[in-house]
């Protein structure tokens, strides 16, 4: 890896991606005189549900006692990410402060030196050791089974994405949310759009639980008839561009061709940033073969396109299907078209370089067109039993992922045909580890070896079984007020049985 040291603030603190060093955590302590004792880091508690306490996956606060000898100037505080290896650094003159912003489910080690002099001396450390809390989402209604959950949208099924307006949008969206997903309607199969009436800002749950349906008026319909690129309209993912970059949405969906191969295709909207009107000509919604032909009112553009395509071909990928693009929305709401933004997209099997049937490809926008990135054998470079992956901006040029991982087929329902994504599960990105600090790239994703289990209650407080967590689909993760403190876990789910429906969850442990 890569080693870094970058000043943030100077004499204060210090951030260092440091290659090498076991991977083992022990806990220690400084027999020396000089060190401080009763070194200790203590969760921080976050809420009770269902009479069982959760403590934040985000903080913990360090405390400790002044050394048995000597007086120390200041204490120097280190504690470093046992996963990624990455160390941040911090002085005070205290005995002790609260962390923040640290990684959820992850295992910290921390030292803090006592200085007596200007300079620390390196054999006054103590040690010790801590993980995180992982994150525990509690889905939203009432009971603990699929019948009790709120439907966010009446005729939702799966597919669903959410995007959020800043309160910098025009009036009429400020702060408002809009999701795009696959309404159960026949006549409207493709991507709908739902609008939340209230801004979330006003911090109501119904303010980010409850979208209007514009199905029917809105968005993308599978044509009766195929087009060469569009036979069927899956999922998809609405971006916002800056003003520099169109200032409207971008709509990327997959779609299925007239020969039941699937590619990642865009268009754009024409009613700005309202997001619901894609069709340069009389309608509102793009429905017919015509529609999607070349020079018809909603002819797509080719994003991610298949070995052998005349029109962005990528070696070795045979589908691309479910994707999503990784931008900072904690820095803006809307995409600037930067280079080095990143995109997942699910593929297929893929023979020699994964025998896996779902794999995530990754793709970085040069900022003409998504390139596919490879490794040195030319297979794609995968991240390996990957499904239905979506990232949410942590700040700067951090990002954390969700997925599901299909290899473990622990409580589905072999008698369903509905698809089942195994448990869900979290991991981590720092774009200033490898490469150019200011994307991520692939090599800057701690790995799916280091994929944390999230926890899903019911609404009455009870965990979810590996059957009920398996069939969550479809999801997006959202933090809807611009918060993080605020991330609501926006689902399709069933019990096997059912059709999907659209339900949401909140992190009630940030």
């Amino acid at each position: 890896m890569t080693r870094l040291r970058r000043q943030l603030f100077p004499s204060f603190l210090v951030l260092c991606a440091c290659g090498g060093g076991a991977d083992g955590v022990t806990t220690s302590s400084s027999a020396s005189p000089n060190a401080v004792t009763s070194l200790a880091a203590t969760p921080v508690a976050a809420v009770t549900v269902g009479g069982t306490a959760y403590f934040s996956s985000t903080r913990l606060n360090v405390s400790w006692t002044a050394p048995a000898r000597g007086s120390a100037v200041r204490y120097a505080v280190a504690w470093t990410d046992q996963i990624a290896k990455v160390r941040a650094v911090r002085t005070t003159t205290t005995l002790g402060f609260g962390l923040s912003e640290l990684k959820a489910g992850t295992p910290y080690k921390i030292d803090v030196t006592a200085c007596t002099t200007d300079a620390c001396a390196d054999t006054a450390v103590a040690s010790t050791t801590v993980t995180t809390a992982g994150e525990v989402w509690q889905l939203q209604g009432t009971g603990a089974s699929v019948v009790g959950l709120l439907r966010i949208v009446s005729d939702g099924n799966v597919k669903l994405h959410v995007m959020r307006y800043g309160q910098d949008a025009p009036p009429a969206l400020a702060g408002r949310l809009l999701m795009y997903y696959g309404p159960m309607q026949a006549n409207a199969k493709g991507l709908a759009a739902g609008v939340t009436v209230l801004s979330a800002s006003v911090g109501t749950s119904s303010s980010y639980l409850s979208f209007s349906s514009r199905a029917g008026s809105s968005g993308l319909i599978s044509p009766p008839t195929a087009a060469a690129l569009v036979k069927e309209v899956n999922t998809g993912q609405g971006v916002p561009l800056s003003g520099v970059a169109g200032g409207k949405v971008r709509l990327f969906y997959e779609a299925t061709d007239a020969t039941n191969k699937t590619r990642i295709l865009s268009v754009d909207s024409q009613d700005g940033y309202t997001g619901l009107d894609f069709n340069s000509g009389a309608s509102t919604v793009c429905a017919t073969a015509a529609d999607y032909a070349t020079g018809g009112g909603c002819a797509p553009s080719v994003v991610i396109g298949l070995e052998g395509d005349a029109v962005n071909p990528n070696a070795r990928i045979t589908n691309a299907r479910q994707h999503k693009i990784g931008y900072p929305t904690q820095t803006d709401w809307r995409w600037d078209g930067s280079p080095g933004t990143y995109m997942l997209f699910t593929t297929d099997a893929l023979g020699a370089c994964s025998t896996f049937p779902q794999n995530h490809g990754y793709a970085v926008w040069s900022g003409t067109r998504w390139d596919v990135q490879y490794d040195a054998g030319g297979c794609p470079k995968l991240f390996k039993s990957v499904q239905a992956a979506h990232p949410l901006h942590l700040g700067g040029v951090k990002y954390k992922l969700y997925y599901g991982d299909p290899s473990d087929a622990n409580g589905k329902v072999t008698t369903s045909p509905l698809p089942f994504l195994g448990p869900k599960k979290l991991m981590y990105a720092d774009g200033a580890l490898t490469g150019t600090a200011t994307r991520v790239d692939f090599e800057d994703w701690e790995g799916t070896a280091a994929g944390r289990i999230i926890t899903f209650l019911w609404p009455d407080g009870s965990p979810l079984n590996a059957t009920a967590r398996g069939y969550i689909d479809d999801f997006s993760i959202v933090a809807p007020t611009g918060d993080l403190a605020l991330q609501v876990f926006y689902v399709a789910i069933t019990d096997g049985n059912i059709a999907p429906f659209s339900s949401a969850a909140v992190l009630i442990n940030p």
